[in-house]
């Protein structure tokens, strides 16, 4: 039997006579909410109680805490649509979490062959960024869904899989990969990569859950000139003798 938590602090839990004596019947002093993913009434984590309030706690709240030995903190529940449930968290809740910026990498690093594929690929991945959703402590996770290229000689590119250098696929240089792309006009170019992220929350190591909507972010551009490649025979090995004819 539950006592609420003003009825335990004044005193008024109830008590029962049995057989064996007097045996009194506690308060449960659990919160709302509490263990069951519905946060909107308050929650208990980690030895926090988070407790829904507009700005500041009670003294019958505060009582309470002292007496569960609990660190208390104002929790503002999400807010509520017309029917009283609590609405999806979307990507604009979340609008103080950004996610690390990614960046953009080549193969070869500024300039390209006519005609050969250059390879491109993308430094990103999953991370967790601390922070403050709805007054109390929370994480949200970035998770990279897709990586979007524009080579910037009119085409583009977009794709699930963020690629990597010839050394990781173990291929040679001027080897196709998933992400590669061959220029077939020589002249200077500006590749430009946007990563679209999926994002997940949860609050106090709650469970993860959805967040509604994707992030694009824009990584820093590449500047790179396209040129035309001569093969030429030569006398020697170029590398032990670089004034070797032809080198």
């Amino acid at each position: 039997m539950a006592c609420s938590f003003e009825a335990n602090v004044a005193g008024q839990c109830a008590t029962a006579e049995s057989d064996t004596g007097a045996v009194e019947i506690e308060g449960s002093a659990v919160l709302p909410g509490s263990g069951d993913g519905n946060y909107d009434s308050g929650y208990e984590a980690d030895g926090v109680a988070y407790i829904p309030v507009d700005d500041e706690l009670d003294s019958v709240e505060e009582a309470w805490c002292d007496i569960q030995r609990l660190e208390c903190v104002p929790w503002t529940p999400p807010a509520e649509d017309a029917d009283g449930d609590t609405g999806p968290i979307t990507i604009s809740d979340i609008a103080t979490f950004r996610p690390r910026p990614p960046a953009a990498g080549m193969q070869p690093n500024q300039w390209m062959i006519v005609g050969l594929d250059t390879n491109f690929y993308a430094n990103a991945s999953a991370h967790v960024v601390d922070g403050t959703l709805f007054g109390g402590t929370a994480q949200v996770r970035f998770t990279p869904s897709s990586y979007n290229w524009d080579y910037g000689d009119g085409s583009t590119a977009t794709t699930s899989n963020p690629g990597k250098t010839w050394a990781k696929y173990r291929i040679t240089e001027f080897d196709p990969t998933p992400t590669s792309h061959v220029f077939e006009e020589p002249g200077n170019y500006t590749i430009t990569l946007a990563v679209t992220y999926a994002a997940e929350y949860r609050v106090a190591g709650s469970n993860w859950q959805n967040v509604v909507g994707t992030l694009t972010i824009v990584a820093p551009p590449l500047t790179a000139t396209a040129g035309h490649a001569t093969t030429v025979l030569v006398d020697q090995d170029c590398i032990a003798n670089p004034t070797g004819i032809g080198c």
